[in-house]
């Protein structure tokens, strides 16, 4: 019995899913029997697929957070670009850093704001890191979180960043720009204002071992003073062509209808034929492709369906 089966056993006694699967993952990744390749190929899809992967939450921060399980990371799926690679592992570099200087009891908190157009990845390649990290992923409601109630949205980003300090793991705030705009605006607002200054503060109060994850689309109207508060800064770009390409490839490959690079490109044009005609590179969106290429999908699975119900035709 390996030492892999060993701890799985471990958790399955303990009851321990979540631990259980995570280890269960290890081990399909492993295989190296060509006579397991496609049932370990199927499990793995479902546990990537796993609904379970979302965390309980205390009933106040239910509507303001979301918390989910990282390991079960759809990366059969995911195209990671060689800038971002870099990136991930310069902020896991940074997380070592700051675990050391925990021992020292010097006070540093890794965090990232990712900026860019819409739809570029930037919130997946925040989870990704969590992933990565090996820690959960927790995720800012803005919806939920704004309150017309004056010192309501203070007490909300309290209540979040009192939950986040609990355990190591990384924070999203995705869309900070909606409460983090710069002050001294025509169109400020003072309660904003304080909002920003509070979020500023609550930054500073946070452990060595939490990731802080900042997401916009508008970094040059963000507040400067909470800009500085970001350990790095990164613009994540719209795919090429050739990202685009390869997302596709690998999309198709995961739901078992393989693509070949023609038929990928032909794919590309008639899906997004004003990115492809922006030239070589394009600049094509992360989640549209996503979209489309989901859509595609269904439209072939109902398909199938149809012609297993000897073609009966949509209402």
């Amino acid at each position: 019995m390996t030492n892999d089966i060993r701890a799985l056993i471990r958790f399955v006694c303990d009851g321990d899913i979540r631990r259980a699967q995570a280890q269960t993952q290890i081990i399909l990744k492993n295989n190296k029997t060509q006579k397991d390749a496609a049932f370990a190929a199927s499990m793995l899809k479902s546990l990537e697929d796993s609904q379970n992967r979302f965390i309980q939450l205390p009933a106040n921060l239910q509507g303001i957070l979301s918390a989910e399980d990282s390991s079960f990371f759809p990366e059969s799926r995911y195209l990671l670009r060689g800038t971002e690679e870099k990136l991930v592992k310069h902020v896991l570099q940074i997380r070592e850093a700051a675990n050391r200087l925990k021992e020292m009891h010097i006070a540093f908190t890794p965090s990232l704001m990712l900026y860019g157009d819409s739809g570029t990845g930037k919130t997946m390649l925040a989870k990704y890191i969590a992933h990565r990290a090996g820690v959960p992923y927790l995720y800012v409601r803005f919806s939920g979180l704004i309150s017309s109630y004056l010192g309501k949205t203070q007490e909300n980003l309290a209540r979040i960043f009192d939950y986040a300090k609990k355990e190591p793991c990384v924070l999203c705030i995705d869309e900070i720009d909606t409460i983090a705009m710069r002050r001294g605006q025509h169109s400020d607002v003072g309660e904003m204002s304080r909002v920003v200054i509070s979020l500023m503060q609550e930054m500073e109060r946070l452990p060595n071992d939490l990731i802080v994850i900042g997401t916009t689309n508008r970094f040059d109207e963000l507040d400067e003073a909470l800009v500085r508060r970001f350990t790095l800064n990164q613009e994540i770009r719209p795919f090429t062509r050739a990202d685009a390409c390869l997302l596709v490839k690998k999309f198709f490959s995961f739901a078992e209808l393989p693509m070949e690079e023609t038929n990928a490109q032909t794919w590309l044009d008639r899906n997004f034929p004003v990115a492809a005609g922006s030239g070589a590179s394009g600049r094509y969106n992360q989640s549209a492709i996503i979209k489309a290429a989901t859509l595609d999908l269904v439209n072939a699975f109902v398909k199938d369906e149809q012609e297993k119900n000897g073609g009966d035709s949509q209402c």
